[in-house]
């Protein structure tokens, strides 16, 4: 589902675009954040593929729903021990940890950069106060909705259905800019890529368009 959901969200899509800008990245950090892409992404779907593979044969014979991120764990310490257990801990805490902190600047960097207010994660909190004020206040809000009695799950699968729904809104205009040498110079699509891109642009649409439909008919799951 994690894995699913970094795919289909917008906001990386604004995270990473204003990382680069603040971190000054050049030419020579491309081959970096494809790696990045790539590799990161294969070892994340392996592990989601894994883990949903272990819960299916640890949870389903007991009739187990893992609607809690402890049960989820359950398959993990079946098959590895306690020391797979602590490993996972780490792992899943700095997953949660570090998502937090995206999501969490990420609107800090939408909200201001559309009203056009000074924004950075290396700006003085007073000279950017309008930026860390949203970051903070994300933060505040979304761990107020925790101690709610709100579903996370339900939450998810609703916000991953709106995501799917907003995808091609980001997805398009950064395919164009992606094939325009104004910007990117040599450094623009292949026909390869811009095949591989018209395809997933295809899938993304279709799910687009499925999707509050789809919201409406399940009650989102329901």
């Amino acid at each position: 589902m994690a894995q699913f959901a970094s795919i289909v969200a917008v906001y990386p899509v604004f995270f990473y675009s204003s990382g680069a800008i603040e971190e000054g990245w050049k030419r020579e950090d491309l081959v970096i954040a494809r790696a990045n892409v790539v590799i990161g992404y294969g070892i994340g779907t392996v592990f989601a593929l894994g883990l949903m593979a272990l819960g299916a044969l640890a949870l389903a014979p007991g009739g187990i729903n893992p609607e809690h991120l402890s049960t989820s764990a359950m398959p993990t310490a079946l098959t590895l021990g306690k020391v797979g257990l602590a490993v996972l801990f780490v792992g899943m805490f700095a997953a949660v940890f570090g998502a937090a902190l995206e999501a969490s600047l990420s609107a800090g960097y939408t909200v201001s950069q559309y009203f056009g207010w000074q924004w950075g994660k290396y700006v003085k909190p007073r000279e950017a106060s309008r930026f860390h004020l949203v970051v903070l206040v994300t933060i505040v809000v979304a761990a107020a909705a925790v101690g709610t009695t709100v579903d996370p799950i339900k939450v998810t699968e609703f916000v991953l259905l709106l995501n799917a729904a907003a995808l091609p809104l980001t997805f398009v205009p950064t395919l164009i800019v992606a094939n325009d040498p104004d910007y990117l110079g040599d450094k623009t699509n292949s026909r390869l890529t811009n095949g591989l891109a018209t395809v997933y642009l295809g899938l993304i649409l279709m799910a687009a368009l499925a999707a509050i439909p789809l919201l409406i008919v399940t009650k989102v799951g329901a």
